[in-house]
């Protein structure tokens, strides 16, 4: 019986570092790139960076519309940007960093924009 006891608090403890897990496509970079690179494959490929560029943006919100402003941001896009203009940036990137092609599509694009578009330091 106590070892029984013992297992469900052990269980009870880790619970709560599991609910922390975060979805991560499965798609890898390399193939995200191949069908960016096809005419058939912009729309999709830019509403997958458009929508990484809201998420992040919109990530300082909360269930309650307020947000921390001052927590830093992870990269900082004009509004004028579009998305296919997004799309030539990330693009590029993935073909000068080609080590990121078996990394999970969402983190190659964060890093991506990240560093094409870095935010101004503020003194």
């Amino acid at each position: 019986m106590k070892r029984f006891a013992l297992i469900a608090l052990g269980g009870a403890l880790l619970a709560p570092t599991l609910a922390h897990a975060q979805r991560i496509s499965p798609m890898q970079t390399g193939n995200f790139l191949r069908l960016c690179t096809r005419a058939a494959g912009a729309t999709v490929c830019d509403a997958y960076i458009t929508g990484m560029a809201d998420a992040v943006s919109l990530s300082k919100i909360n269930d309650r519309n307020e947000g921390d402003s001052s927590a830093p941001a992870g990269f900082c896009v004009p509004t004028s940007e579009n998305g296919a203009a997004m799309r030539v940036k990330v693009l590029a990137w993935m073909k000068t960093n080609s080590e990121a092609m078996s990394k999970p599509v969402g983190e190659s694009v964060f890093k991506a924009l990240h560093d094409s578009y870095p935010c101004s330091v503020k003194k």
